[in-house]
């Protein structure tokens, strides 16, 4: 540990395993993990209720870590939300990034591969930022192969369609195609009733796949959730 006097209030200034803390005695909090591995983002960091990422070259990391123990936060290459913009966390096993949705729509990645590191930044922000609830979404194995089962509808329906005109166009009918899609479905059917099958037998086989290795993970997301 190492002592920084800092515009007139003491701060104590703790390095463990890449975490750097830097509390005042103003109750104030900075906390910044490190990385240099190159793999995952090379710089999270909480000061001020708000949340700070950059990529910095590795040579350059010890000056932007230098500058934030000073409070000194305007590095353009600077990612950051503040928690009144924030609307949740969201860390679900097995993905290595914690997921921050803020503003309407907007959403960054915190990518950090070391799983217990991940743990660590996630449980921090859960436990100091304010206004906050928390809550494990197991989702259930239909809502986990809903949108597998979606596609899979979808495909049906376009192999029916197509199915119909490929027996019309060996009957020796004329078959109309409208727009990109019916211009692509016309083509396979062109391709013959066979080759109609092995397509989409190929495709149904593909989501029916995806299904079952889905409803085998089904995902457990932790949200940290802001109160208004």
């Amino acid at each position: 540990m190492r002592l920084l006097h800092y515009n007139r209030h003491v701060y104590y200034i703790v390095n463990l395993n890449n975490a750097i803390y830097l509390a005042s005695s103003m109750d104030n909090m900075t906390k910044i993990w490190t990385n240099y591995d190159n793999k995952g983002d090379k710089l999270i960091a909480f000061a001020n209720n708000t949340i700070y990422k950059a990529n910095p070259k590795t040579d350059e990391i010890e000056d932007l870590v230098r500058d934030m123990q000073m409070n000194n936060f305007t590095n353009g290459g600077l990612f950051y939300v503040s928690s009144s913009e924030i609307r949740d966390i969201q860390l679900q096993e097995g993905k290595d990034y914690i997921q921050v949705f803020f503003g309407k729509d907007s959403e960054e990645h915190l990518n950090i591969k070391d799983a217990v590191r991940r743990e660590e930044i996630f449980n921090f922000l859960k436990d100091t930022l304010p206004a906050t609830t928390y809550y494990v979404d197991r989702y259930s194995k239909i809502k986990t192969i809903k949108k597998p089962l979606i596609a899979l509808a979808v495909v049906e329906i376009l192999f029916l369609y197509t199915l119909f005109m490929a027996w019309e166009l060996e009957a020796g009918e004329s078959v109309m195609a409208v727009g990109r899609i019916g211009g692509l479905l016309l083509g396979i059917a062109g391709l013959g009733m066979v080759n109609v099958f092995l397509i989409y037998g190929a495709l149904t086989g593909i989501i029916a796949t995806s299904m079952m290795l889905k409803m085998k993970n089904t995902p457990v997301i932790h949200v940290i959730k802001m109160v208004r």
